[in-house]
């Protein structure tokens, strides 16, 4: 039982993780940062300051979403009360000494909904059009086609 729960937990991890590698030929940095948003949203540990493994990719890539939507604002705003709550929350438990189990547990419900949303809210920002002028149809032969004109 202990082996099939471990497999399972880390089904839609895998899932998710390899879904992102159909970009990887056009937008690698993109499939990057998608294939590490999920891996730390859908982690089986829990915890706010994860946020930095994908948030160090994002510059690469944020040219080609679209953050001024009102979807996308709502969806940081979300990720942001998110973020404090699972902190304070498990400030509480781990400095305070408070038996506030519940709360953690409930404020990673929250930080794992915000992290799913906002997933949701980059894929539906994301602007193909920005790839496609500078990639040809082929994967892959758009960059090899820069350096070789340059």
């Amino acid at each position: 039982a202990q082996s099939t729960h471990t497999t399972t937990s880390f089904l839609p991890q895998i899932v998710l993780g390899f879904s992102s590698l159909g970009i990887a030929p056009y937008d690698l940095t993109f499939a990057l940062f998608c294939q590490t948003f999920c891996f730390v949203a859908f982690n089986k540990v829990m915890t706010a300051q994860y946020f930095t493994w994908y948030l160090c990719l994002l510059p690469l890539c944020s040219d080609r979403i679209q953050w001024s939507s009102r979807r996308m604002l709502l969806s940081l705003s979300l990720l942001l009360v998110s973020i404090l709550t699972w902190l304070g929350s498990a400030f509480t438990l781990e400095m305070l000494g408070w038996r506030s189990h519940r709360q953690v547990w409930m404020a990673s419900v929250l930080f794992f909904v915000a992290n799913v949303n906002l997933l949701v809210a980059i894929l539906n920002g994301y602007r193909v059009d920005k790839i496609w002028r500078s990639l040809s149809d082929t994967p892959g032969e758009g960059w090899s086609q820069k350096v070789k004109a340059s």
